[in-house]
């Protein structure tokens, strides 16, 4: 049964915090910050590599080419966000400029508590 546009089933919560850990995070809630370099530290590539066989069970065929072939920093990011998006989350992104450089840091965040809210087509409330 097709879950939704990329998923042929829903994910289990263990695979999703098995992939969290490749992260270096340990739960949905997890407020840590990250980004590509951190990645890179945590050999996160090389870990979802080892979970290919695991994540290839929930995509859909034509998915799984796009997304799991080559797996980089960019592409395992976003891996993470289509995952945790079936749970009601999202991944924020904040710029910070370090050492001259542009630095993307991201972080979970329940859908719920972002500024923006749409109830329905008619209704919106936008939050300060």
């Amino acid at each position: 049964m097709i879950h939704n546009q990329l998923f042929c089933e829903e994910p289990t919560m263990d695979l999703i915090i098995e992939l969290l850990k490749c992260y270096g995070l340990s739960s949905l809630n997890d407020n840590i910050e990250f980004s590509k370099a951190d990645l890179c530290e945590n050999k996160t590539v090389e870990k979802m590599e080892d979970m290919i066989h695991e994540l290839i069970m929930y995509y859909l065929p034509c998915k799984a080419k796009i997304y799991l072939d080559v797996i980089t920093e960019k592409r395992a990011i976003t891996i993470l966000s289509q995952f945790i998006k079936l749970f009601s989350y999202k991944l924020a992104r904040k710029e910070r400029i370090i050492n001259k450089r542009k630095v993307i840091f991201y972080r979970i965040q329940k859908i719920e508590d972002t500024k923006l809210h749409i109830d329905n087509s008619s209704t919106y409330q936008l939050l300060f």
